[in-house]
């Protein structure tokens, strides 16, 4: 299954953002971000199934949940 990663500056808003998702029905999983990611101590990922990272980004958006990154990954 693919997935969505959105990137957040602090394991706060990742918490936060987990906590809105989860209540608006997206499955979402927290993770600290891999050092693969330079200059960007510090910060956690929100994943998510990929179809759903539209409609989580305009979420995160309207609730100030700042995102400072997104990608995917996986799939078939």
């Amino acid at each position: 299954m693919a997935m969505a990663v959105i990137q957040v500056s602090s394991v706060t808003y990742a918490l936060r953002g987990q906590k809105i998702l989860r209540s608006m029905g997206i499955k979402a999983e927290i993770q600290r971000t891999t050092d693969k990611i330079q200059g960007k101590s510090c910060s956690y990922s929100i994943l998510l199934p990929a179809d759903k990272k539209t409609e989580a980004e305009k979420i995160l958006t309207k609730y100030g949940i700042r995102m400072i990154g997104r990608s995917e990954k996986g799939g078939q």
